[in-house]
């Protein structure tokens, strides 16, 4: 995925960076990463994309105690994502944050965007599974789906597929999409500052791609843009008013968004 580089200003935003591997090891250990036999003949629920809905509900986690009221879907480091917000202080936002892969081309409806999971979390010779928009608010639930007034997505917006419209379709209060900048990748730290950082203090990180000794690709962080490092994509957000299908301003997401008290007092 990435390395850390030289810096040190995120603060909070990258504890879970720290926890993300021994979470994942943790979660997989302890046999939640494969199928019981009883779930292993449970017949398939097909997504708009051809993904089981059922291995999508394996990574919702819902509202944990009274009071809650966010959802996640965590298809990357299951665990992570919750702890992230509640360390945070992020627990009644009415909000659904999906941490995935994203692409665009999984259909030929629409703008094709779908949400698929880390290869970690697949087992052997499974196919990678897609979903969409459509998706997350079946796993929902159509009463959970239409309470969610903040959607934060972790994906790359490489190909520029991701229209925050089709979200409207199926999570119809949702006021705020957070997104990657269209044309960008989108890489763990930006995303984890957009949440739990004001949009004024979002560092600016640069990253540089290098090959391991074992081959694999990975990025090299750094504060500043040295030895050929390249700014990484920032996360935005399409802001909407209730009942609106386009939105009527685009900004640079931050914390505010999910919770109005992180603003400074005039």
């Amino acid at each position: 995925m990435f390395a850390s580089g030289a810096f040190s200003s995120l603060g909070r935003a990258v504890l879970v960076v720290a926890l993300a591997g021994s979470l994942i090891k943790g979660w997989l250990g302890s046999g939640m990463g494969s199928l019981p036999d009883s779930a292993r003949a449970v017949e398939p629920d097909p997504g708009d994309y051809g993904g089981d809905l059922n291995f999508l509900r394996r990574f919702h986690t819902s509202t944990q105690a009274p009071g809650e009221s966010n959802h996640y879907v965590d298809l990357w480091t299951p665990g992570s994502l919750s702890v992230l917000a509640r360390v945070n202080g992020l627990t009644n936002n009415h909000a659904l944050f999906v941490d995935s892969h994203g692409k665009g081309g999984c259909s030929q409806r629409g703008s094709g965007y779908g949400f698929y999971p880390n290869e970690a979390l697949l087992e052997r010779g499974q196919k990678t599974p897609y979903f969409s928009a459509g998706d997350l608010a079946a796993v929902l639930g159509r009463e959970e789906a239409d309470q969610v007034h903040n959607i934060v997505l972790a994906g790359c917006n490489e190909e520029r597929r991701f229209r925050s419209e089709e979200f409207r379709r199926y999570f119809v209060n949702a006021t705020n999409i957070t997104y990657m900048t269209p044309g960008e990748l989108a890489f763990k730290p930006m995303f984890y500052q957009a949440i739990v950082l004001r949009s004024c203090e979002i560092k600016p990180l640069y990253g540089k791609a290098c090959r391991t000794t074992h081959g694999r690709v990975e990025c090299q962080l750094a504060d500043r843009p040295a030895g050929g490092a390249k700014a990484l994509g920032v996360f935005i957000a399409d802001l909407y008013l209730p009942g609106a299908w386009k939105p009527y301003r685009t900004q640079r997401a931050g914390r505010e968004l999910l919770d109005p008290s992180a603003l400074p007092l005039n």
